[in-house]
């Protein structure tokens, strides 16, 4: 990690970092049943949820695959989906597929909208000092504050860090904002956060991320997804197959966390076990200044996938690193 990098990183442990999301997407969902439409369609909770909050959710197949992952919110008019944009499109088009006699609307807000996330231990009082209103204390919950004559949406979300929040904006005040939360952020000590650093704080935190650590091959609960899936509601697409995944214990690999003791090895390397038979693949790997040594995320057999089990990650013909199961780095 660079000195730059190390700095970015250590604001946010220890003061606040501010990261531009302007690569996320926003899907409007509008028309009378559009509650109704996006509960029979996703893997999570949408009657139930209240007003003014959200939750993770994904958008699987008919055969329980991952098609896309995302936050959605509720709000009094409408429900508004935040993803990664190359998801947009297809989730746009397999929503748009099932609307036959419902009134739903959808509408792409991505370019309408820009989005701010604060992780660490000032971050809250960051956006209290810039936008005048507290940050709600529920995750997920979020509060409309008008900033000037624009409106943003101030969200409770812990993400990188114990403490954090995001806020959207429209894109016309977006520029502005940043430069308020980098101004008066200074006494803060904020630091912008580069995808280099921000890539070291989500592996550490555990977070796969879609087109690297799952994709449309993967079922949610091999990628360990728990808290989008709804084990209450009733049916949605794909619902059949986690049911009997869940219940029998229906999948062959789980996403993993491996402590690596050395570097940080290449996407695609092997994990083997301490026999030298093929366990798993590594998706995703950084070096941890938290941990002092590399970690990854890697999919695991399941008879192999055990807290504590020790493993040995391949880096090239013959070069071979010990390694440590777990369930989550921190």
């Amino acid at each position: 990690m660079s000195p730059d990098n190390l700095q970015e990183y250590e604001a946010v442990l220890n003061s606040v970092g501010l990261l531009d999301f302007r690569h996320r997407a926003k899907i409007e969902i509008s028309g009378k049943d559009r509650v109704g439409f996006l509960h029979n369609m996703i893997t999570n909770e949408v009657n139930r949820l209240p007003d003014f909050s959200g939750q993770y959710g994904t958008l699987l197949t008919p055969r329980g695959k991952i098609i896309a992952d995302f936050f959605y919110y509720r709000f009094p008019e409408f429900l508004l989906l935040d993803q990664e944009r190359e998801l947009a499109p297809r989730t746009i088009q397999t929503l748009e597929k099932y609307i036959i006699m419902d009134e739903v609307f959808l509408r792409d807000l991505s370019d309408d909208l820009g989005h701010f996330s604060l992780q660490g231990p000032r971050s809250l009082d960051l956006a209290q000092a810039v936008l005048g209103c507290a940050v709600a204390p529920v995750e997920f919950e979020l509060r409309e504050v008008m900033w000037g004559e624009a409106r943003v949406w101030l969200i409770r979300k812990n993400t990188l860090a114990p403490q954090g929040c995001e806020l959207i904006v429209p894109r016309s005040a977006a520029s502005v904002l940043r430069q308020e939360l980098l101004e008066k952020g200074v006494p803060f000590g904020v630091r912008m956060i580069s995808q280099e650093t921000e890539n070291v704080l989500r592996l550490e935190a555990s977070i796969p991320r879609f087109g690297i650590d799952m994709d449309e091959s993967h079922y949610p609960m091999e990628a360990r997804l728990d808290t989008a899936i709804s084990l209450t509601k009733g049916c949605y697409m794909g619902q059949e197959v986690v049911a009997r995944a869940i219940n029998l214990g229906g999948v062959s690999k789980l996403l993993m966390g491996i402590k690596i003791q050395g570097k940080a090895p290449r996407r695609g390397s092997r994990i083997l076990d301490t026999e030298g038979k093929e366990i798993g693949i590594v998706t995703s790997a950084e070096f941890s200044p938290r941990l002092s040594h590399a970690i990854a995320l890697g999919y695991i057999k399941r008879s192999f996938a055990n807290p504590g089990r020790i493993c040995e990650v391949e880096f090239s013909e013959g070069q071979r690193v010990a390694g440590e199961i777990v369930n989550k780095f921190l």
